[in-house]
């Protein structure tokens, strides 16, 4: 129910018609779900029900979105949607760990690698932006 939801918003301002990629939206689809890397997409995809595609197609995928343009037509997509629903408002969305030079992981804090490459206890913050 959950992937069906967020195909549904993802479909909603055009994106399906903007980029006809399967592969593409399930990734787009797991990285909302969970901000996680793009190993672990099988097992976010699974907990919805869904079958993933082998990590090399996925790695096809996000080459194929860079040199195919997929942000300039996710972009134009958002757009099109603002100007015809008549709201031009504006969401940005960002995650990113940070880690703490901790020995151990607790309830807030997990232990996992950082973009540092460090294995320490780490947290997932989330910012959501708009007007």
């Amino acid at each position: 129910m959950l992937y069906e939801a967020l195909a549904g918003v993802y479909a909603y301002p055009g994106f399906d018609d903007a980029v006809d990629d399967e592969v593409f939206r399930d990734l787009v689809i797991a990285r909302v779900v969970e901000p996680t890397s793009l190993l672990d997409v099988d097992r976010v995809l699974a907990e919805m029900g869904r079958t993933s595609a082998s990590l090399s197609t996925r790695k096809r995928t996000l080459r194929r979105a860079s040199a195919g343009g997929y942000r300039e037509r996710i972009a134009a997509a958002c757009f099109q949607t603002a100007c015809t629903t008549g709201d031009l408002s504006l969401v940005l969305y960002d995650v990113t760990t940070l880690y703490f030079e901790a020995d151990k992981e607790d309830d807030l804090r997990k232990v996992g690698y950082s973009k540092e490459r460090r294995v320490d206890p780490q947290i997932v913050v989330g910012l959501l932006v708009d007007r």
